[in-house]
C-alpha cells in the first residue's frame, strides 16, 4: 500500500469565504449551515471521472488529486497564471476540486469556455461568494437519483 499524507482523511473545508482562516488538509470544518462538509479525492473522481486519465492510482490522495488537476486545466484551457492565482485563493485542494466542478459541466454550459467559468469562480472566492459545498451536494445528488 502506499504512503500518502492525506489518504483516508477529509478534505479542508469547501465553503469558500475570502478571509476565513484556512486550515490544514484532514481537519474537518463546519459549513456556515452547520454540516460537516467533507470530501475524498475517490469521491471527487467518482463525480468527475475526467480527472480519472491523469491520476497514475485508481485511489489517489490530495496531492496526486491536486497534480491531475494542474493536468486536467491544460485541457480545459485553464491558464497556468490562473491556475496558480486559484491555488493561492482557495488553496490547492479547492482549486483542484472547483476545476473537478467545471470539468463536469458540458460545453454549452458556458459563455465564456472553461476557462472563463474557472476565472469567475476565482473572483467569487475572492469576493466571499463562492460556495462549492453546495455544488458537491447537488452533484452527490445527482449521481444518485435514478
Amino acid at each position: 500500500m502506499k504512503e500518502c499524507s492525506f489518504e483516508g482523511v477529509a478534505a479542508p473545508a469547501i465553503n469558500d469565504r475570502a478571509g476565513a482562516p484556512r486550515h490544514a488538509p484532514g481537519r474537518k470544518d463546519r459549513t456556515d449551515r452547520g454540516t460537516l462538509s467533507t470530501i475524498t479525492p475517490d469521491e471527487i473522481v467518482r463525480l468527475a471521472p475526467s480527472l480519472r486519465p491523469y491520476l497514475a492510482t485508481p485511489n489517489p490522495c490530495w496531492p496526486e488529486l491536486v497534480e491531475a488537476a494542474d493536468w486536467l486545466r491544460h485541457e480545459l484551457g485553464v491558464s497556468k497564471p490562473l491556475w496558480g492565482e486559484a491555488c493561492i485563493t482557495i488553496g490547492r485542494e479547492r482549486a483542484a476540486i472547483a476545476l473537478a466542478i467545471v470539468a463536469t459541466k458540458p460545453p454549452g454550459h458556458f459563455k465564456t469556455g472553461p476557462a472563463g467559468y474557472f476565472h469567475g469562480m476565482v473572483q467569487k472566492a475572492k469576493a466571499g461568494e463562492l460556495n462549492l459545498d453546495r455544488t458537491i451536494w447537488a452533484m452527490r445528488r445527482k449521481t444518485t437519483t435514478p
